[in-house]
């Protein structure tokens, strides 16, 4: 039976919370720093394998970046939100990924395996109070059960105002020296600049990933859409190490969400980022002109709940 733990602890002058299940499966979990997990390794490194300096000195390009109010860019930092202008700085990515979370709890059993949950409260944060239309509270929550890798987000408008937002992850996965990366989308959204245009396309050529494609040979940085899922309403995309013979699966609920960004940083990084997103690059901007990009949108008081599954399995 695996022996689940979690250990508080002070490395490099950061608090860190490592989880464990007592049989390979480790994950570090770094409050302060965005709440990322910034290393989990099941029979070898899922995420790129970082040295700790390197992640110290750029947290928010390691690991699992928590990507809130909004993923990816807003053209030109400004949107329009019920007749309002709505101006962000820094653009791109949210308020989160680098500010300091307060860790909740942490519990650990046989049964349920071992959870950290960290909380952020945009009260706390003047800067953000200025630039968002309403206040907002979070709850992140990393668990480890059965090799698997369990990320709860928790949002609640705790504002007097309606709060739109967007929310993705941005794992940067391990790429095997020689894999298959696997990802069930038919479309793309076409992009000027980095952004989109509005226009989607079937994917086709290197776009394609519904059959597999060749690690070494993906270079991508692109947004992909009407995806595929089971019968249970879950996307599975998957990561094959051919050589351990190791898969990472990433699985998530279409209806959450409906957008994967997948981008291969350039070398001499050895990443993968395949990246579940509720809303394509520049949603809002893309929902004033009329465009479906999914903005989610939650009154006074209410609240929403997404997760994000990453499974280590052997490939059959």
């Amino acid at each position: 039976m695996a022996m689940y733990r979690a250990v508080e602890h002070r490395i490099d002058g950061v608090d860190v919370v490592t989880i464990e299940d007592g049989e390979g499966a480790v994950a570090e979990i770094v409050p302060s720093l965005g709440n990322t997990c910034w290393r989990f390794e099941c029979d070898g490194p899922v995420l790129e394998a970082v040295e700790r300096p390197a992640f110290l000195a750029k947290p928010t390009a390691c690991g699992i970046p928590l990507l809130f109010p909004f993923p990816n860019r807003v053209r030109d930092g400004r949107f329009e939100f019920e007749g309002r202008e709505v101006v962000v700085n820094p653009p791109r990515h949210g308020f989160v990924r680098d500010r300091a979370w307060k860790v909740e709890n942490v519990t650990a059993t046989s049964l349920d395996g071992v959870t950290v949950r960290s909380v952020f409260d945009a009260a706390d944060h003047p800067d953000i109070l200025a630039q968002w239309p309403s206040s907002f509270r979070l709850a992140a929550a990393y668990r480890l059960f059965e090799r698997t890798l369990t990320l709860t987000f928790e949002i609640e408008n705790t504002g007097d105002r309606a709060f739109p937002y967007g929310y993705g992850i941005h794992p940067y996965f391990e790429r095997p020296a020689r894999g298959v990366v696997r990802v069930p989308a038919s479309e793309r959204w076409m992009l000027d600049d980095s952004l989109p245009t509005g226009e989607r396309v079937e994917v086709s050529g290197g776009y394609d990933l519904r059959a597999g494609a060749d690690v070494l040979e993906v270079q991508l940085d692109d947004i992909l859409t009407g995806l595929d899922a089971d019968e249970r309403g879950e996307v599975r995309c998957e990561i094959d190490d051919l050589e351990t013979e190791w898969r990472t699966t990433v699985r998530f609920e279409r209806a959450a969400f409906p957008h994967v960004v997948v981008y291969t940083p350039p070398a001499p990084r050895t990443a993968i980022c395949v990246e579940p997103n509720t809303c394509p690059t520049d949603a809002f901007n893309l929902s004033s002109r009329g465009l479906d990009a999914n903005v989610l949108v939650l009154g006074p008081g209410q609240s929403a709940r997404f997760e994000v599954h990453i499974e280590r399995s052997r490939i059959e």
